[in-house]
């Protein structure tokens, strides 16, 4: 009986303790101010090299351990950094953050973009104090997350080309899961295939490392050539699609992923190198389609320094058009 009466004891006196009270969530101090220079890098760059004509302002929901902070387009919002202006709303999380579709994301270190119901952009991303609890990862944090932002937005702007081309490719044999690694996925265990890929890279990579503008051309044309037999060898029958599908992902991988060494090497961003920058970008060479697609467009702004402003037009141009384009100059 005794014991019975501690239990109880025991019992109530846990079911009586406080709940552990929710954390104040606000969109102020070191959240605000690393949201305010994120998009204002990404509006620098915009400005010196993209040009975009008609930039999209999507809606945003960064997130901590904590807190989602969501920030809704609104012309008559508290939060403005250049052309864009927010309205901001800070809450409390569960371990799951929201998304506009009603679904939600866990809340751990990630970050992409999506188009909305009503054909406008949502982008989502892990604010930097959750890439910095990453003991796995040797990048440095600070930049790893400016990395990850640049990227990602980038794609915001490009859904109205790209994301068409994809829409038109799942209606043509795309498997509906496919993703940037897709190409990746299907062909690498295919006897030869890795080789030639690695060979494809590579050369494109030279291309961009070449002493002067005539070596770096003369580069490109060669990783071209690589780039044709590949396709002209796998993509055939059945995975015919699989050619505009590696055109279309490495477009917007590579042009992700050179938006990234744009903030790196800039003296008002990582202050890197431009060495240092490409192989932090690179990093392990694990996703193919961010790797070449890199080297691709490192190698474009050796030979026609003013892609970036076609490959962010509306139209969705692609990097075997703005290849084609560089080549065909005199």
């Amino acid at each position: 009986m005794a014991a019975m009466i501690v239990a109880l004891l025991s019992a109530l006196t846990l079911s009586a303790a406080p709940a552990e009270p929710a954390p104040s969530c606000r969109f102020a101090g070191e959240v605000r101010s690393w949201t305010a220079g994120a998009l204002g890098a990404w509006d620098r760059l915009d400005r010196e090299r993209l040009r975009i004509q008609q930039p999209v302002t999507p809606i945003i929901t960064l997130f901590d351990a904590d807190c989602a902070y969501t920030l809704t387009p609104d012309r008559r919002g508290d939060f403005r950094v250049g052309m864009r202006r927010y309205r901001t709303r800070a809450t409390a999380h569960d371990g799951q953050v929201g998304l506009p579709d009603g679904q939600s994301v866990p809340a751990t270190r990630l970050a992409f973009a999506s188009p909305t119901s009503d054909g406008g952009m949502f982008f989502i991303m892990a604010l930097p104090s959750l890439w910095r609890a990453n003991a796995t990862e040797p990048r440095d944090w600070r930049l790893l997350s400016m990395v990850v932002f640049m990227h990602e937005f980038a794609h915001t702007q490009q859904g109205v080309g790209l994301g068409g081309r994809i829409d038109s490719l799942l209606t043509r044999g795309l498997p509906q899961d496919a993703d940037d690694d897709i190409v990746q996925d299907r062909f690498a265990s295919r006897p030869g295939y890795t080789t030639a890929y690695e060979a494809e890279r590579d050369l494109f990579y030279r291309a961009a490392a070449a002493p002067d503008a005539a070596g770096a051309r003369a580069g490109m044309e060669n990783a071209v050539r690589h780039m044709a037999q590949r396709r002209s060898r796998w993509f055939t029958g059945e995975d015919a699609v699989y050619a505009e599908a590696d055109d279309v992902f490495l477009t917007l991988e590579g042009t992700g992923n050179w938006a990234a060494w744009a903030w790196l090497t800039d003296p008002r961003g990582g202050r890197l190198s431009p060495e240092d920058a490409t192989v932090f970008i690179r990093g392990g060479g694990n996703q193919w389609s961010q790797d070449e697609g890199l080297g691709i467009m490192l190698a474009l702004d050796r030979v026609t320094p003013d892609w970036p402003a076609i490959a962010f037009a509306p139209r969705g141009v692609t990097a075997d058009d703005l290849i084609a384009r560089a080549l065909a100059r005199p």
